[in-house]
């Protein structure tokens, strides 16, 4: 079997330094066919490549290519260890050959080719064979459908991509994606400045999956920050435990999910046989636990650009400097807009600042030292290192709205030399459509410049909050809740009552009744006035079958409400064998109806959602998540991004609503779920009334399933 390293909760991901270091390679499918994917495939081993072990060559016609036999198979290769298998046969070949890689103690066998599990059953049926060959034999298995690897320092090439000649050198960045053809998009971000040193293209992911190239990315030196293209997510937990290990080297991990609607799902599944997830659990998820999402492709490449220069530092407190009065302006309107700061500099930097600068220019936030400083270079020295220096700035944003040849040119020289040994960010927005020798400068000098001040902007946002986030306490949440016996159900409402009373959560006063009289004797004892309510086996909704009467104000109402509830019942179709009677409750008044659910998620298992409640949930869609086991600060941080939230606190005279004991009815719910074991797969209190200080939060309705 293969080495191992493992991380949280014994979770163990992929040794691939075999892979990443390997000292054989067999390519089968080597092709004498210019142009052919066993060619250029070849080619970047042997010409484009830093390799100097044993390249072993199959192909059944034989004869010679590069210098190198071309064994007619498999087993004809000469006997020794092959770390790495490259694969470029037809889909129905695929099989045998993994055996006989297997066979011969290849380490990892990577599948190029497609025709699996994105086209059907005997796609999967084969995926499945050979995960469980995988699985029996020890080798590692990368694919199928995959564009393979690339490597830039030192350059490794296993990939069929004739582009992998012109990768430049690489950088502090890397990249995982399960296509290929996203992942060459942004390792063609070198051509701005954005430079991945290694490029995972992982395909459909039969054994090898992204969680453990994310792990193996965060134990390696010279990776500063991990950018993710996703299609689907087939392992949740495995995915958090790689998020988890990130985080306690300290590498930022940026996340592109693709397949957020319905349509890019269906996408997704026809692609790479992905399960996209539904994308309100993806975003809560991630947001829980440390992940930069972002939006698209420029977007990540903002981003990778910032995290590769910045690394940790904060991005909160900005200063724009401009040559531009209404860049300055608008520079300050997308910087509110992300949510970021206009630092405010000191006395002491904007006096040192005056004693140079022309008595019209700006020197507040935006700072503003005319086109003066454009040709000046002793002027934008003497006032741009005090402020660089500024202990109030976070980072220093330049936007560059036209290219003016040699003016832009110099303003970007001495703009560089001075924020080269700047300790705060110097980052350059480059907003005219014609590019020019500034341009290409700011990428040469290790500037890559953003193109624009939304953009910077909003990827200055993501990275701050990353930087902010307690990533100690991240990298410690428990990934799985203690495994449980499953409980025995389902629960109708009176029975998911009881239980939550059980569990500490409170409950009206309410009693179970067969009958009309034992409906209104009940109401008696209760205390009027009372609800009755819909007791039915699959009956959920029960206003949508006429059964809830509220209200109810005597012993003959009570009565007359039992038996307009039972009638609606069989209009409705509700079977009369399905009917457990009706519960009368004590009518609680006042309060804020929430809602408090669990369901279990098909990639990341237990989902808490808390938000508005009611007969109207559907429509107000005010609703957060977090995933399970959560601690009490994810839980109030959940509820913090609802609407609810802001009833909470009193208002014009009016008290403040039991916040406390919300929160301790929803960590309470979430106990229950996790303790009624995995044959539960879904909890709902709705409404959960939440009271005025100190009179607590009532579950009025629940149901398990």
């Amino acid at each position: 079997m293969t080495a191992s390293a493992t991380t949280t909760a014994g979770i163990s991901f992929a040794d691939l330094d075999r892979l990443m270091k390997p000292r054989s390679i067999m390519i089968v499918g080597a092709s004498s066919t210019p142009g052919s994917l066993g060619h250029t495939t070849v080619e970047n081993v042997l010409e484009h490549s830093d390799f100097q072990g044993d390249v072993h060559l199959v192909n059944p016609r034989g004869g010679e290519l590069k210098g190198h036999v071309l064994h007619p198979d498999i087993d004809s290769v000469p006997a020794g260890p092959i770390d790495v298998a490259l694969l470029l046969v037809p889909a129905e070949a695929v099989l045998d050959a993994l055996r006989r890689c297997a066979a011969r103690g290849v380490g990892t066998a990577v599948v190029f080719t497609g025709g699996f599990g994105e086209v059907g059953d005997d796609g999967k049926a084969a995926e499945r064979a050979m995960r469980d060959l995988a699985r029996d034999t020890g080798m590692r298995i990368y694919g199928p459908n995959c564009a393979g690897l690339t490597s830039l320092a030192p350059r490794l090439g296993l990939t069929f991509s004739t582009e992998f000649r012109n990768d430049g050198h690489g950088g502090p960045l890397a990249l995982v994606t399960q296509g290929g053809g996203l992942g060459r998009s942004l390792m063609q971000g070198s051509d701005r400045g954005v430079r991945f040193g290694r490029w995972f293209s992982t395909g459909n992911e039969v054994d090898l999956d992204s969680a453990d190239f994310i792990a193996w990315l965060a134990r390696q030196d010279d990776v500063r920050a991990i950018c993710v293209v996703m299609e689907g997510i087939k392992d949740g937990v495995r995915f958090l435990a790689a998020i988890q290990a990130a985080h306690r080297a300290g590498k930022p991990v940026a996340v592109l999910k693709v397949g957020r609607s319905s349509f890019g799902a269906q996408a997704a599944q026809s692609h790479t046989a992905s399960l996209a997830g539904e994308d309100a659990v993806n975003e809560a998820v991630f947001a829980q636990y440390g992940v930069i999402r972002v939006d698209d492709l420029d977007e990540m490449l903002d981003v990778a650009s910032l995290l590769a220069r910045a690394g940790g530092r904060p991005f909160r407190r900005i200063c724009v400097y401009s040559s531009s009065g209404g860049a300055g302006v608008l520079a300050a309107d997308m910087i509110s807009a992300a949510g970021l700061e206009m630092a405010e500099l000191s006395a002491a930097t904007i006096q040192e600042m005056a004693r140079h600068a022309p008595s019209y220019a700006a020197l507040a936030n935006p700072v503003d030292l005319t086109t003066k400083a454009l040709t000046d270079t002793a002027l934008a020295r003497r006032c741009l290192v005090p402020l660089f220096a500024d202990p109030g700035i976070d980072a220093v944003i330049y936007p560059i709205t036209s290219n003016y040849a040699a003016t832009t040119e110099t303003s970007v020289r001495n703009l560089m030399d001075i924020a080269r040994e700047a300790p705060i960010p110097f980052v350059p927005v480059w907003m005219s459509s014609r590019r020019g020798p500034a341009h290409d400068l700011l990428i040469e000098q290790g500037f890559a410049p953003l193109y624009s001040l939304r953009n910077a902007t909003r990827a200055m946002a993501r990275c701050d909050a990353y930087v902010r986030a307690p990533r100690e306490r991240l990298a410690g949440l428990p990934l799985a809740a203690p495994a449980t016996p499953a409980a025995a159900g389902p629960w109708n409402e009176a029975q998911a009552k009881a239980l939550f009373a059980r569990h500490g959560i409170r409950v009206p006063r309410e009693a179970t009744a067969a009958t009309a009289r034992e409906a209104a004797q009940a109401a008696t004892r209760i205390g009027f006035p009372v609800a009755l309510k819909l007791v039915a086996d699959g009956v959920q909704h029960k206003s949508d079958v006429g059964g809830v009467v509220l209200g109810v104000r005597d012993e003959a109402a009570a009565e007359r409400a039992f038996a307009s509830i039972m009638d609606a019942a069989a209009r409705h179709g509700v079977a009369a064998s399905a009917i457990r009677g009706v519960i009368v409750a004590e009518m609680v008044r006042g309060g804020i109806e929430t809602l408090v659910g669990v369901h279990r998620d098909a990639v990341f298992g237990p989902m808490l959602s808390f938000g508005a409640g009611g007969v109207a949930v559907e429509i107000v869609a005010d609703v957060a998540r977090c995933r399970l086991p959560a601690d009490r600060p994810a839980i109030e941080a959940m509820v913090d991004q609802t609407r609810v939230a802001r009833l909470l606190p009193a208002h014009r005279g009016r008290p403040a609503y039991d916040r406390n004991a919300l929160v301790d009815a929803i960590e309470r719910t979430a106990a229950l779920f996790l303790s009624l074991g995995d044959g539960v797969e879904a909890l709902e209190i709705n409404p959960l009334l939440v009271l005025e200080q100190g009179q607590g939060a009532v579950a009025l309705d629940g149901v398990i399933h």
